[in-house]
């Protein structure tokens, strides 16, 4: 199998998953994953007015509290079941079905990103962080979160350790990028200054590690002029 075709089987696996288990992370995941929503909007400077885009948005939990702050925020997410969700609790949110990593938007379209627990469920995260610089104004913001380590993360821990004695982690699944590879900042690091991103600041928690990183507006403008060209 190539590296394409295992990507693409792993999105597949992915989406499928979330179809289906689209009810069951609103009755058991939401109590904890609100516990970063304002964190991560702190990192990425969200206040009245600002135009946020939500991937990965699932049920909407952020783009609802970045709504109460008085932003304009517009969730996405590739599961059709959580899109559903997201509209029957929040109404008067714009949600949309699509895929972080080829965004519906024009450049320019945002002030800034964000994503709660989205990015190790992604197949391709390079092309989301482009996509999302993409989409950001000069000196706009990406925010995300993601699983700490089970070094630091005593959850962790004792999931993996039940698995491992009453168990098994050898299952025919499609092979993904590593799930605590953005759990190690300079990773984050890395990610980012290739889509054109300047470094921000990289709390961390046990919950969850926020990261902040702005666009660096000189290579912004060179993309928007690419963009523009287009």
């Amino acid at each position: 199998m190539t590296a394409g075709s295992e990507t693409s089987a792993f999105s597949d696996f992915e989406h499928a998953g979330w179809q289906r288990l689209a009810g069951g992370y609103n009755t058991h995941f939401k109590q904890l994953v609100v516990q970063t929503i304002d964190p991560l909007l702190d990192a990425a400077r969200v206040g009245p007015g600002c135009r946020l885009l939500d991937l990965c948005s699932g049920p909407g939990y952020v783009a609802d509290r970045a709504r109460r702050r008085g932003a304009v925020p517009i969730g996405l997410d590739f599961s059709g079941e959580m899109i559903a969700l997201a509209k029957q609790f929040y109404p008067e949110i714009q949600f949309r079905e699509g895929d972080a990593e080829s965004l519906p938007f024009p450049c320019g379209s945002f002030d800034a990103v964000v994503m709660n627990f989205g990015m190790h469920h992604l197949g391709r995260p390079e092309r989301a962080a482009a996509e999302a610089a993409r989409v950001l104004c000069n000196g706009g913001k990406q925010a995300f979160t993601v699983w700490a380590a089970p070094s630091e993360s005593i959850g962790h821990r004792i999931i993996f350790s039940a698995i491992e004695t009453y168990g098994t982690f050898d299952l025919p699944l499609p092979r993904g990028p590593p799930m605590f590879r953005f759990s190690d900042p300079d990773e984050c690091r890395r990610l980012f200054a290739g889509a054109g991103f300047m470094e921000g600041t990289a709390p961390r928690s046990l919950l969850g590690n926020p990261a902040f990183l702005r666009l660096d507006q000189r290579r912004a403008r060179t993309r928007r002029a690419a963009c523009d060209a287009a």
